[in-house]
């Protein structure tokens, strides 16, 4: 019996009754105090044997190292215990020799100083004759470097092969397999093959490698009598290949069986990597031999094969073959998909067609259903399908059972999606969540923002990036603009709570730098290619909707005019703006030709432009936060904050990845908590306005968290200046802003006061008699139209009836219709609006502050114009 064939685990189990977790771990064995399991074992795949590692006290080393320590015996002592033999055996005392020799190589000369052994390995005949051994050393730059070693006929060690040519690692066992009718497993390193004869024991596999063997070498292995059946494991890289087409090329004609084996998720794990790291990346031996499984043996008849004609079927009569073709391209690669927001399967393949050149398709795996669709599907001159039916569905479960060995989860645009009370964010690059980035899951459309390999902002970066991040314009713009996008990464949580984000609009002149802090500021925290800003002018309805659909990352338009878009372009897009901002959904047809309300209006919407919402609308302004930008009004501090801010955008980009490690982190609760924080400082607004205010102040309390992360200088005060913009720029310094038919009037009334309507005309319509006010709303209406027909004015009105509810039910409208007034010696009926919400209003022109202060002469009419037009 030898070392490697004792089980540690079970040894050890035996010994101290304890019972290993399925981390491997144990309390320590050694050590009565420790608590928490920290006594752990592990298989060596450099060594070829298992090991143990205790934490707690710092021991570690083999299965005779632990009998020695726990049972108090002496070496000799235990190997007798462990039923080995008392001697070490004479391959036990090489390999303690070539490792003496090489520790005193690395102490005493020159170019192994650094150096760090990671293992040794036995090279043998195929009568298990030991013929060289094979050091693998670590540099001290991480490289890796081998040095061959042999023991002369003296018995002295020498730094040299001492062969002739390279052997096959684990040559012995190999052609005892072959003999036995095993299946070799060909992996290029040596500690591969020690972990797969570890996994595999007692199994029909035996690992090998021929890395490095030539032509003799491998003739050993096709020498041995026997069938060979032969699985090739390659590294996941271009090495890897090169070494799985030697194989193919020496053994695929004189083999029955021979598969390349696919190993699933081993393309996340990196270039480079092995079945090694594969198998320490949490995979099992039950994965190991289902991928075994799912690997095609080309050797096999009954399956679908292909070469460089395409993929065919083997049709065998009367003893002899024939292959019919039913494509004349090649599979390389398939990934099962689920499209998660459609809750439905896909299929991406990856095509070699005849010229060589390979292609990507990605679709509903409905293609597969008949011929027609999957020749659409191909939808290249270069792919030809011409099977059937009976063919296509082969073609379909061969792809599916030898190809579709990855799993991807697909979301539809760039998005944070909050699953099992955690918050993720999933981008066209992979998934990132508060614990690891996860490559296999990704988004299909919307923003390619490229945040996955952007760095955390350090404490020095960030301290430095407080004294102009907010510099940038005055408090009222930069808090802002800041707070809101930053409130925007917490779109998820905001879903969850049924929480609405308000739009940002950044208004003003040519040069006020609307763009400057949209292409330097916003995008930069949210690691938004600039060139996807979507111009809104250029962009139609539809393509508003889909891209408001794609994900629920900010979407950023610029070039907002209205005054350029046609009416009907006007009212659309107002309508889009109203439904997104309470996400609703729009019907339209999916790719499976059935009308589904598949587009979702989710995303966070920032715009640019000369101009706001058309009209000035209540609806939309009430659900925007608007700031104006004003070249005059730059100052030379805020032109050197953004200087700052546009030299130094890799420490935004950073900035933006650690608020969203802060958002993936937070939980619903937490979020919620913010709000309500915020909600308590703010006064003065309500409504959807006081939402807004919520959200920007939300945003900055977010950068709070990451400033309080680092100790630094928390921002203060803050709210009561969101406030004042809010109030300022939205409700026009009011507790609210304008309803329709407070627009209404306040036109009639800037059209009175601008003296665009005579004495005569303004007399027909408005009357003041016995401390009241009476307006004719009819001639109202007609004097406001003729006043937008003369100006060439399109703005629709709502309809007069319409006018007349809504301001008796908003109280300005008292009694209609109840008050006849004699004007021109005819009787006319006026309605009786309430004085004190007009004058609230501030309309002077239909109710002067120096007239309604109960000073009326009963029985005479009074009425203020303008000097100008106190004549006709």
């Amino acid at each position: 019996m030898e070392i490697q064939d004792l089980d540690l685990k079970t040894f050890i189990e035996n010994e101290t009754g304890c019972r290993f977790n399925r981390q491997l771990k144990i309390n320590s064995p050694f050590n009565p105090s420790d608590k928490t399991p920290s006594f752990a074992i592990h298989y060596d795949d450099n060594a070829g044997k298992w090991k143990f590692k205790d934490f707690s006290t710092g021991e570690s080393g083999d299965i005779i190292d632990f009998c020695m320590k726990y049972k108090n015996m002496n070496y000799m002592e235990s190997r007798q215990y462990l039923g080995l033999s008392a001697e070490k055996s004479a391959e036990e005392l090489n390999i303690e020799k070539v490792k003496k020799y090489i520790n005193w190589s690395i102490n005493n000369q020159d170019f192994r100083k650094n150096q760090i052994l990671i293992g040794v390995f036995r090279f043998e005949d195929s009568n298990n004759s030991t013929v060289y051994y094979k050091g693998k050393f670590r540099n001290k730059d991480g490289s890796k470097e081998l040095s061959y070693f042999s023991i002369d006929n003296d018995g002295q060690v020498k730094n040299k092969r001492n062969y002739d040519f390279e052997l096959p690692y684990n040559l012995y066992n190999s052609i005892n397999a072959i003999k036995e009718n095993k299946t070799l497993i060909f992996v290029e390193g040596e500690r591969d093959v020690n972990k797969l004869n570890h996994i595999l024991r007692n199994k029909e596999y035996v690992a090998v490698s021929i890395k490095n063997c030539k032509g003799k070498g491998i003739d050993l292995l096709n020498a041995s009598s026997g069938s060979l059946k032969i699985f090739v494991i390659p590294d996941n890289d271009e090495p890897g290949e090169k070494y799985y087409k030697r194989i193919e090329y020496f053994f695929l004609s004189k083999s029955i069986s021979f598969k390349k084996i696919n190993l699933p998720g081993i393309k996340q794990l990196g270039k480079g990597t092995d079945v090694t790291d594969w198998l320490d990346a949490g995979h099992s031996k039950k994965d190991l031999l289902n991928a075994f499984d799912r690997s095609l043996d080309l050797k096999n008849k009954y399956e679908l094969q292909q070469d460089s004609l395409g993929i065919y079927k083997t049709i065998i009569k009367d003893g002899s073959e024939k292959k019919i073709y039913m494509t004349n391209f090649n599979v390389v690669d398939a990934t099962a998909i689920h499209y998660v927001n459609e809750d439905v399967e896909g299929i991406k393949l990856s095509i070699k067609t005849s010229f060589g050149s390979t292609i990507e398709k990605r679709d509903y795996v409905n293609v597969f259903d008949d011929p027609k669709s999957f020749r659409n599907f191909l939808g290249s001159m270069d792919l030809i399908f011409k099977g059937r039916v009976d063919d296509l569905m082969n073609l379909k479960a061969w792809i599916n059972k030898y190809f579709a060995i990855e799993k991807s989860k697909v979301y539809s645009g760039t998005r944070f999606a909050f699953e099992d009370k955690q918050v993720k964010l999933v981008t066209q690059d992979g998934m990132i969540t508060s614990k690891e980035v996860d490559l296999k899951i990704k988004s299909d459309g919307g923003t390619a923002i490229k945040i996955v390999n952007i760095n955390p902002i350090g404490k020095e970066e960030l301290q430095e990036l407080m004294k102009y991040l907010f510099e940038f314009a005055p408090k009222r713009i930069s808090y802002s603009v800041v707070g809101t996008i930053i409130n925007n990464l917490a779109i998820a949580q905001a879903m969850e709570l049924n929480i609405s984000f308000h739009h940002l609009l950044l208004a003003g002149e040519s040069g006020g730098g609307k763009s400057t802090v949209m292409e330097n500021v916003i995008t930069a925290i949210l690691n938004y290619p600039k060139d996807d800003i979507k111009s809104i002018t250029l962009t139609t309805p539809f393509a508003m909707e889909k891209a408001l659909s794609e994900g629920n990352y900010s979407l950023l338009f610029e070039e907002f005019k209205p005054s350029k878009m046609n009416d009907y372009k006007k009212n659309m897009i107002s309508e889009i703006l109203r439904n997104s901002y309470d996400r609703h959904t729009v019907d339209r047809g999916n790719r499976n030709l059935k009308s589904n309300t598949v587009l979702a209006l989710t995303r966070p919407l920032i715009l640019a432009g000369e101009e706001t919402f058309v009209n000035n609308e209540k609806a939309l302004n009430e659900r925007s936060c608007i700031i104006y930008l004003s070249k005059n009004q730059r100052t030379k501090e805020q032109t050197t904050a953004m200087e700052w801010i546009m030299g130094n955008q890799d420490i935004l980009n950073k900035l933006g990845r650690s608020l969203i490690d802060i958002v993936l982190s937070m939980s619903l609760e937490e979020y919620k908590t913010l709000r309500e924080n915020e909600f308590s400082k703010i006064k003065g607004i309500k409504d959807r306005p006081q939402n807004t205010a919520i959200n920007i102040c939300t945003g900055i309390a977010i950068l709070n968290k990451l400033l309080n992360k680092f100790g630094l200088q928390e921002i203060e005060n803050y709210e009561s200046v969101v406030v004042s913009n809010i109030r300022n720029e939205i409700l026009d310094d009011m507790d609210d802003s304008l309803s329709e038919v407070e627009k209404i009037l306040s036109l009639y009334d800037q059209i009175i006061g601008d003296g665009r309507i005579y004495e005569d005309n303004v007399k027909k319509a408005v009357q003041r008699k016995d401390g009241s006010l009476y307006i004719r709303t009819s001639e109202m209406y007609n004097q406001i139209f003729s006043y937008m027909k003369d100006i060439g004015n399109k703005q629709s009105l709502m309809e007069l009836k319409d006018f007349k509810k809504q301001a008796k039910m908003a109280g300005y409208l008292l009694k209609p219709s109840d008050r006849q007034i004699k004007i021109d010696k005819v009787n006319i009926k006026f309605d009786l609006y309430d004085v004190s919400k007009v004058k609230k209003l501030g309309l002077e022109s239909l109710a002067p502050p120096d007239i309604f202060e109960d000073e009326w002469d009963k029985g005479e009419q009074k009425v203020v114009f303008p000097d100008k037009f106190n004549k006709k």
